[in-house]
């Protein structure tokens, strides 16, 4: 019998986070004033020295502005939106794309109303603006790639998951970059198209990259188990536990119940008992339930010593006699009634269900 390992990924989904507004962000064209020529200077240096997040990005970035008007336009947009006025941040930003074929205006008033929608919780409109941001093609790279990720993260939510892992191999193509939330989305968008095996090869890569990273490991573990790469799941919870890594019932969990699903029952049983000596495994309905299984399957391969060891551990935290039921009824069948009889009545005394199969046993030899 296998138990089911819990399945504990989780995604850090990035919150659509609004590019912080400044004067630079949408210059205005202007002619022939100096003190204005001066400052669109000082603006172009400083933009200058931007820090490049992708600057291995095979896209270059282009260095579009907006329009006098459009830029008024885009400011009303950000006010709006700053404002929590997302119903009116959206009705401007499709007036303007609308009416305009700026690419920077175009991508910046989506990017904003992508915003707006998701804080709206209206993920199909997100998803739209969000696309229309990316594929308008008029924001830096550092902006550009952001909104691309934001793309994906949305269609998760709104579990578009082959669209979202196209997205995600899109960004990861073009960027170059293996950033640790990238792998992450795409490892948990391959999980949600039930393809666990490359999923969990990508949790694995950001433990190695990270041995602290626990949650790689522990989500990677129960996707090799999903695939049936059982091997796989111990050797990983096997180094954890042997640089003391394992420190949850969780934890432990998933690596005595690989063992168990793999019949190394010794090995579960001794993680089992340190994690009981740790005080991280504690008695339990469930440690009921894994000693039960422990010793049916003992049982099965002929070893009834080990499994009356596991029922009558079983038997000792269970709240019920039903566990003290079956450790009688495997001493009766080895012959050994007076113990079967004694296990019986304190099923009885604790309450069972059927209580008529104890009374049995307990006529047993009369």
């Amino acid at each position: 019998m296998k138990i089911q390992a819990t399945h504990t990924t989780t995604l850090a989904v990035l919150a659509a986070a609004l590019m912080a507004y400044s004067a630079g962000a949408i210059a205005q064209v202007t002619r022939g004033n100096p003190d204005e020529r001066r400052a669109q200077k000082a603006q172009a240096k400083a933009d200058e020295q931007v820090v490049e997040n992708f600057p291995a990005a095979t896209r270059e970035s282009p260095h579009q502005q907006a329009t006098k008007n459009g830029g008024k336009v885009l400011h009303e947009i950000v006010e709006a939106y700053q404002a929590k006025n997302y119903p009116e941040a959206m009705a401007k930003a499709d007036a303007l794309l609308g009416t305009t074929d700026n690419a920077y205006e175009r991508s910046f008033a989506s990017q904003v109303a992508a915003n707006a929608a998701a804080e709206s919780g209206d993920d199909a409109k997100a998803v739209a603006y969000f696309k229309q941001a990316v594929d308008a093609n008029g924001l830096d790279n550092n902006d550009h790639y952001v909104a691309m990720y934001n793309l994906a993260v949305t269609q998760y939510k709104g579990k578009q998951f082959a669209d979202a892992l196209k997205t995600v191999e899109r960004l990861t193509s073009e960027t170059k970059s293996d950033a640790p939330e990238y792998v992450a989305l795409k490892g948990t968008l391959l999980a949600s198209l039930d393809r666990p095996a490359e999923a969990a090869a990508l949790y694995e890569q950001l433990y190695r990259r990270d041995p602290a990273d626990k949650k790689s490991m522990m989500n990677a573990v129960a996707l090799y188990q999903q695939s049936g790469n059982a091997a796989k799941a111990e050797s990983l919870l096997g180094g954890a536990k042997s640089t003391g890594q394992l420190t949850t019932p969780d934890e432990y969990r998933a690596l005595y119940v690989g063992y168990i699903n793999a019949g190394k029952l010794k090995d579960a049983i001794a993680a089992i008992d340190e994690g009981l000596a740790k005080g991280v495994v504690k008695p339990s309905p469930d440690l009921v339930k894994v000693y039960a299984v422990i010793a049916q399957t003992a049982y099965g391969n002929d070893d009834a010593k080990l499994a009356i060891d596991m029922y009558g551990r079983a038997a000792a935290i269970s709240s019920d006699g039903e566990q003290g039921l079956n450790l009688a009824k495997v001493l009766l069948n080895e012959g050994r009634i007076a113990e079967a009889k004694k296990a019986a009545q304190q099923a009885l005394d604790k309450g069972l269900k059927s209580p008529a199969d104890a009374k049995r046993i307990l006529a047993a030899g009369k």
